[in-house]
């Protein structure tokens, strides 16, 4: 990929975070001239430093929860694998 391309790829990925590669891959692919595959524009996103990443937001344990755990936990405390 050319330089001069690698610029207009940073404004889609700061403006849409959430592009997928098809998306962007079509953007560039839209010109007559051009046409860029996925995998070059993977390639080069990763060049330029940005990465994938899953934001995870997990719910703290309560007292409540912990509470019930223990009790679940005591109740079957005796089970065996058959069980």
């Amino acid at each position: 990929m050319q330089e001069r391309y690698k610029r207009p790829l940073t404004r889609i990925i700061k403006r849409d975070r959430r592009a997928t590669l098809p998306q962007i891959a079509a953007y560039f692919s839209a010109g007559p001239s051009t046409s860029v595959t996925e995998r070059t524009i993977q390639r080069n996103i990763i060049d330029m430093g940005f990465r994938s990443r899953r934001p995870i937001r997990v719910p703290l344990k309560t007292a409540q929860h912990k509470a019930l755990r223990l009790a679940c936990a005591c109740q079957h405390r005796h089970w065996t694998v058959d069980d």
